[in-house]
C-alpha cells in the first residue's frame, strides 16, 4: 500500500490557518463557535471606526488640496504601524506565542513552511485588523482623491508592506524569547535596559517649540519645511516605502513604484530569514537540558516560614520572581518612559493637558505597569506556574489559602511595580508633585482589585495550559481577553473621570479623594466576591486540573 501524498504548500497553509483559527478562538467541546466568532468580530470592530476616520481625514479639503499633508500622513502612518507591529510582542507580553514548531512537530511540513504560515496567519488576527485600519483607511482615502496609475500595483504594495511588518514582528518576538530562554536572562535584560537608558541620554531631545507657535496662531503658523523634511525622511526608511510608492503612482511614475515594491519584498525577505534563524536557535536551545544548579540549605527560602500560609505566599512570590515573562513585563513601563522623554512626548501632553499632564502620564505608566503584571498572571492564576496546581491538589492544604496567596502576591507585585514606575518618572523627568504620585498610586489601588476579582473567575471558567519553559502556551480565549479588558477599563474609569473633572488646572486634593474613594469601593467589591470565587474553586477543581495539565 503506497503512502498518501504529502500535502502541497497551499494545502498546508489552508490546514494550518484553519487549525490556528480554531486555537485562536479556543474552540473546544461545549463551546459555541458562533459566540467565539462574534467575539472575534467584536474585538476587531474598532478597526472599522479607525479606518473610516482616516479615510474621511484624507478627503478633507485642506488636506486633499495640499501638496504636503497627504504624503506626510501616509508616511507617518506607515512608520507608526510598523513600529507598533514590531514592538507589540513586547508591549503586550505576547512573548510565548511561538508554538508552531512544538505544536505541529508531527505534521509533514518543514519548519520554514510553518514560519511562513504562522507569519501570514498573524495578519488575520483581531489586533492586526485594528493596527492596519488607520493606514488602510488613509490609503483608500488617498486613492479616492488622486488617480493612481496602475492601481493593481497599489494592492501589491499594500500586501508587501503587511508582510514586511509581520516578518520583522517575528524577528522581535524570536529575539525576545531567545533572551528569556538564556541562562542569565535577568542580567541580559537589566544590562540592555541600562544601555538603552545610557544611549538615550546622549540623543538630543526633539524640538517642540512649534507647539507654541501652533497654539498661538494655528496650523498656518507652522513651518512647512519641517513637515516636508519629515515626510521625505519617513519615506526613505523601509516602512515608508509604501507611502512613497503610492505617491509615485499618483505622479504616474510606475518604475519608481516598482523599484520600491522590490525593496519592500527584499526587506521582508531579510526579516523572514533573520526570524527563521532566531526561531531555529531557540528550538535548539529549548531541546537541550539546562545546567544543574546546587541549592544550599542556608539559602532555602522556606526555612524561615512559620505558617503554611506564609509558605504559600513565599512560593508564589518566588515563582513570580523567577518567571521570565514577569521579568520582561517589569521592563516595559521603563522603556516606554525612556521613549517618551526621547521623543519629547511630555511636551505634547503639556500642550494638550496643561497642569494635569504629569498626573496623566505618571498615572498612565503606573496603571500600565500594574495591569500587565496583575492581569497577565491573575487571569491564568492556576497555570502560569506549570504543574503547580496538581501539586496543590495533592497537598494537605485548603485551596482557598492557595487562591488568597496568589491574589496577595499578584496584587503586591502590581503595586510595587507601580511605585517603582512613579519614582522613576519623578527622578528621570524631574516633574510631578507628591499629589500627582498620590493620584497615580490611588488609581493603581482602584484597578488592581478589579483585575484580581475578574482574574479569579476567568481562571476558573477559562483555564488554559501554560508551559513555564516558554516552549508553548495555549491561547487565552478571546472571550476571556475581552472580559479582562472590560475589567481593566472599569478599574481605570475613576482615574480618568477625576482628572477630566480637574481639567488643565491640575489635580487637587479633591481629585485624589475621589480616586481613593473609588479604590476603597473596588477593594470592598473584591472582598465581597472572593467567597463566591472560593466556592467555585472547590466545585471546579477537577475541571481546572484537566485543563491546565493536559498535553
Amino acid at each position: 500500500m503506497s503512502r498518501p501524498a504529502v500535502p502541497g504548500f497551499f494545502r498546508h497553509l489552508w490546514l494550518l490557518w484553519g487549525l490556528r483559527f480554531d486555537i485562536g478562538l479556543n474552540q473546544g467541546p461545549g463551546r459555541s463557535r458562533l459566540l467565539a466568532v462574534a467575539a472575534f468580530a467584536a474585538s476587531s470592530a474598532p478597526g472599522l471606526f479607525l479606518g473610516l476616520t482616516f479615510f474621511a481625514l484624507m478627503r478633507l479639503r485642506p488636506i486633499a488640496e495640499s501638496d504636503v499633508w497627504p504624503y506626510f500622513i501616509l508616511n507617518l502612518l506607515c512608520f507608526v504601524t510598523f513600529s507598533v507591529w514590531v514592538t507589540w510582542p513586547l508591549l503586550s507580553a505576547g512573548v510565548d506565542d511561538h508554538s508552531e514548531l512544538s505544536r505541529y512537530a508531527a505534521f509533514p511540513i518543514s519548519p520554514f513552511r510553518l514560519l511562513i504560515a504562522s507569519t501570514v496567519a498573524s495578519l488575520f488576527e483581531p489586533r492586526a485588523l485594528v493596527f492596519y485600519a488607520p493606514l488602510t483607511g488613509a490609503a483608500l482615502g488617498f486613492a479616492s482623491v488622486y488617480v493612481l496609475y496602475m492601481p493593481w500595483l497599489a494592492v501589491v504594495l499594500y500586501v508587501l508592506f503587511a508582510l514586511l511588518c509581520a516578518a520583522w514582528s517575528r524577528v522581535a518576538l524570536y529575539a525576545v524569547i531567545n533572551v528569556l530562554r538564556a541562562k542569565h536572562s535577568a542580567e541580559i535584560m537589566g544590562g540592555g535596559l541600562a544601555l538603552f537608558l545610557l544611549g538615550a541620554s546622549f540623543i538630543p531631545p526633539i524640538d517642540t517649540s512649534w507647539l507654541t507657535a501652533v497654539g498661538e496662531a494655528g496650523v498656518d503658523a507652522l513651518d512647512m519645511s519641517l513637515i516636508i523634511n519629515a515626510a521625505v525622511a519617513l519615506g526613505r526608511v523601509p516602512p515608508g516605502l509604501f507611502g512613497d510608492a503610492l505617491a509615485q503612482l499618483a505622479w504616474h511614475r510606475p518604475r519608481a513604484a516598482m523599484f520600491e515594491a522590490a525593496a519592500l519584498l527584499f526587506f521582508a525577505g531579510v526579516g523572514m530569514a533573520v526570524a527563521y534563524a532566531l526561531l531555529m536557535r531557540f528550538h535548539r536551545q529549548a531541546g537541550r537540558a539546562g545546567g544543574s544548579s546546587k541549592d544550599s540549605g542556608d539559602s532555602n527560602p522556606f526555612a524561615t516560614t512559620r505558617t503554611r500560609y506564609t509558605t504559600l505566599v513565599t512560593r508564589e512570590a518566588l515563582d513570580l520572581w523567577r518567571n521570565p515573562r514577569a521579568r520582561l513585563l517589569a521592563s516595559v513601563p521603563f522603556i516606554l518612559a525612556i521613549l517618551l522623554k526621547l521623543l519629547s512626548g511630555r511636551d505634547l501632553f503639556v500642550f494638550l493637558l496643561g497642569g494635569s499632564a504629569d498626573a496623566w502620564l505618571m498615572g498612565g505608566l503606573c496603571i500600565y505597569g500594574a495591569v500587565v503584571i496583575a492581569s497577565t498572571f491573575s487571569q491564568n492564576t492556576f497555570a502560569y506556574d506549570g504543574q503547580g496546581f496538581a501539586a496543590f491538589l495533592a497537598a494537605p492544604l485548603d485551596l482557598a489559602d492557595v487562591l488568597r496567596a496568589k491574589n496577595q502576591v499578584q496584587g503586591a507585585a502590581a503595586l510595587g511595580m507601580a511605585a517603582m514606575v512613579a519614582l522613576f518618572y519623578r527622578v528621570y523627568f524631574g516633574f510631578g508633585t507628591g499629589l500627582d504620585m498620590l493620584c497615580a498610586m490611588a488609581a493603581v489601588g482602584a484597578v488592581v482589585p478589579m483585575l484580581l476579582a475578574a482574574g479569579n473567575f476567568l481562571s476558573l471558567y477559562f483555564p488554559v495550559k501554560f508551559h513555564a519553559s516558554l516552549k508553548r502556551r495555549d491561547k487565552v480565549p478571546l472571550t476571556a481577553s475581552m472580559l479582562g479588558i472590560l475589567a481593566a477599563s472599569a478599574g481605570c474609569m475613576p482615574f480618568g473621570w477625576a482628572l477630566k473633572l480637574a481639567g488643565k488646572e491640575g489635580p487637587t486634593w479633591h481629585t485624589a479623594a475621589m480616586i481613593l474613594l473609588a479604590a476603597a469601593l473596588n477593594v470592598a467589591l473584591y472582598r465581597g466576591v472572593l467567597p463566591l470565587a472560593l466556592r467555585l474553586l472547590e466545585r471546579r477543581r477537577e475541571v481546572v486540573l484537566q485543563a491546565v495539565t493536559r498535553e
